[in-house]
């Protein structure tokens, strides 16, 4: 076996265990002078609640990378259950073009002037205020500013094993 086979092998396998774990789906969006993007993730971590921080891991060929980096504040949309809809729209599930992603979905803007989605079971805005390079990814840490937390039975959206799901 090749040395570029065995890597494909282990990155293979990386990706199909840790699609065995299921996560929180997100929408992430920045708006600012470099201009409004949006994406889906859920390579969203919290690092520590004193100050509030959490991590972004997002792989190097997105084109939210130079706009997120210009623009420095975003927010975290934590997607409930019915929310499918938009994490497929910023997932580029459904073909959109990145503006008409906006159009879909009922926005309004927090404090930090992010743009938030309506019917989010949380919204955390903040600010980038560190980025380095592993592997493929960069990772972002981002100081949280404002946080809507929002009381709903509604369940949350996760994603586990390729696929959207529920968990109450």
């Amino acid at each position: 076996m090749t040395e570029a086979h065995l890597n494909f092998s282990v990155q293979q396998s990386f990706r199909d265990a840790m699609a065995s774990c299921a996560a929180g789906v997100h929408v992430i969006t920045t708006d600012g002078e470099a201009g409004r993007y949006g994406i889906t993730m859920t390579a969203v971590t919290p690092v520590t609640d004193e100050p509030p921080t959490v991590m972004l891991c997002i792989n190097q060929k997105s084109s939210i990378i130079p706009i997120l980096s210009a623009n420095q504040y975003l927010c975290i949309n934590v997607l409930s259950a019915q929310q499918q809809d938009v994490a497929e729209h910023f997932a580029g599930i459904t073909k959109l073009s990145p503006e008409e992603r906006f159009e879909y979905h009922i926005w309004h803007r927090g404090e930090t002037g992010q743009l938030q989605v309506e019917g989010a079971l949380a919204h955390l805005h903040g600010k980038v205020t560190a980025q380095h390079q592993v592997g493929t990814h960069y990772v972002f840490y981002v100081d949280i500013m404002e946080i809507k937390a929002y009381h709903s039975s509604e369940p949350a959206l996760v994603y586990f094993r390729r696929h959207f799901g529920s968990l109450a």
